[in-house]
């Protein structure tokens, strides 16, 4: 055997046992899985809500809910509520502007998040499903507009998962970071909640809303051309 023979096989033999390198998917695969389940549930949702005023399940779940002690929470219900229309508006390009001013590179993840706001407008006024009536459950307060899906509900998805993906990622040490997930997920979990007390919207409203905005939400953070500045290297 020549040198040159023995130097391919040792060529060929090291190619075969060193691990292979391939560049990153343009996705995160089950990101993209997660937003794709949440999106099909809206687009179900949706289909539902376009031809029935409530499902059967909203009005027994209704009552329940607004049956509970809930006690000091039904001030922040209250106070929720009070974001809505073009204070709404102004609160989301606060959000964009603030997690801008942290880093502009943050900008087109959370612009693209942002944007199911205007899904949201366009399903609300395309479905013009009515509000839940005082005849079958306790209205405390209807505002203005439809009933699905929940824009409240939609709003703080996208919000609270982009400020802790955005200002947390990069900055919280991995106990505060978890702190602050399990914070923002009863702000969320509380916001639900409050939607349907007050009597604003059905139980699949608001389950309508979850799945949008975290859907879209998700959609954007699967994306690695937006998301990876603020998803890699966290500690």
């Amino acid at each position: 055997m020549g040198a040159n023979d023995g130097q391919l096989q040792v060529s060929v033999l090291t190619r075969a046992i060193a691990p292979t390198r391939t560049k990153p998917r343009f996705v995160r695969l089950p990101v993209l899985a997660v937003a794709l389940v949440l999106l099909a549930l809206f687009g179900a949702l949706t289909a539902y809500a376009a031809a029935h005023t409530y499902m059967p399940f909203d009005v027994p779940v209704e009552r329940w809910i607004q049956s509970l002690p809930w006690g000091p929470l039904v001030s922040v219900f209250t106070a929720f509520d009070w974001l809505e229309g073009t204070k709404q508006y102004y609160a989301g390009i606060g959000v964009i502007l603030l997690v801008t001013a942290f880093n502009w590179k943050n900008f087109p993840l959370i612009a693209i998040a942002a944007s199911s706001g205007f899904v949201y407008t366009f399903v609300e006024l395309a479905i013009r499903r009515p509000r839940p009536s005082a005849d079958l459950v306790n209205v405390i307060r209807h505002t203005g507009s439809f009933s699905f899906p929940s824009g409240h509900v939609v709003f703080f998805s996208w919000v609270i998962v982009l400020l802790i993906v955005c200002l947390g990622y990069r900055r919280l040490s991995r106990p505060l970071l978890t702190a602050a997930w399990v914070i923002g997920g009863l702000v969320l979990l509380i916001t639900c909640a409050g939607r349907i007390y007050l009597g604003e919207h059905w139980p699949s409203d608001v389950l309508g809303g979850l799945a949008l905005g975290l859907g879209w939400t998700t959609l954007a953070l699967s994306i690695r051309l937006l998301s990876n500045h603020s998803l890699e290297h966290s500690r």
